[in-house]
């Protein structure tokens, strides 16, 4: 089917008290495992394109392959921008057929973060473009320097209806405790903050660094309130060890890149299928 519109996805997960993911996609690989698990599960889903995925390999080619693949199964695809930086990339993005864009100003301080968050806002909501922010800081354990390595910040409740009200964003990530990456130990989520966050304002709540979030708290967060999970480290490891493992067992006189692609996009569809169950979204495709 066409794509749609994340806020129509995000709509019907809160109206039917479910929720939904936006799975990161970064090659045709990822993108087709996304299709197929979403296809078989009958669930919507968020494509989401990380902003440094754009830059490595440049605006359009990724979103040409999901506007694709969403023609060819009939469930509701959305296109979604994550963690862009600025005002810049979010417009190349909605040209590009992104209904959704993240602007990620969360390492400014308050003021500046409202001021470029309201910047994307302005702009976006006169084409009907849903916008998300980011309050609060979430750490990348695979990034050693640069402002996304340092500690995460837990987002204060209280700023949280102010931010809402003063950027205008539709849809807002905030940091419950999950970090960006694969961590060594189990996050734990601090539900109570949720719960709070929750109970001050009706944007969207989005929880990033959904990777290694055990399936309880997953299937907790939505029913105190979250509207989607974003995951990537998990899906692109699960990827990239299963074609590890089926190079390794190809003659190096066979280069059939079909005997090593298959199995790694069977790994993540396996992966995407396990939290689409969690996150109830399964046959609530429309």
């Amino acid at each position: 089917m066409a794509l749609v519109r994340v806020e129509q996805i995000y709509q019907k997960a809160r109206e039917g008290k479910y929720g939904v993911a936006g799975f990161c996609v970064d090659s045709l690989g990822t993108a087709l495992a996304i299709m197929d698990a979403a296809a078989e599960a009958k669930a919507p889903v968020v494509a989401v394109i990380w902003q440094e995925n754009i830059k490595s390999i440049g605006p359009g080619y990724l979103e040409a392959i999901v506007k694709y693949g969403a023609s060819r199964v009939d469930v509701p695809v959305a296109i979604m921008l994550d963690h862009g930086t600025d005002l810049a990339i979010c417009l190349e993005s909605m040209v590009q057929g992104h209904s959704a864009v993240m602007i990620d100003a969360s390492h400014y301080d308050f003021d500046e973060n409202i001021r470029r968050t309201r910047e994307v806002c302005d702009l976006a909501h006169l084409v009907n473009v849903t916008v998300e922010g980011e309050l609060g800081a979430i750490r990348r354990t695979f990034e050693k320097t640069g402002e996304y390595s340092e500690e995460t910040t837990l987002t204060d409740p209280k700023m949280v209806p102010i931010f809402a009200e003063r950027s205008g964003v539709d849809s807002l990530a905030v940091s419950i405790g999950t970090e960006s990456g694969i961590l060594d130990e189990t996050p734990e989520l601090d539900f109570e903050r949720l719960s709070k966050i929750a109970s001050l304002s009706d944007v969207h709540l989005i929880i990033h660094g959904g990777s290694g979030t055990p399936a309880d708290e997953v299937r907790r967060a939505v029913k105190c309130g979250v509207t989607a999970f974003r995951f990537a480290s998990e899906i692109w490891i699960a990827y990239l060890d299963a074609m590890k493992a089926a190079l390794a067992d190809l003659p190096h006189n066979c280069p059939d890149a079909r005997r090593v692609y298959a199995p790694a996009r069977a790994a993540a569809k396996a992966m995407i299928l396990e939290r689409i169950e969690q996150l109830g979204c399964a046959g609530k495709a429309w």
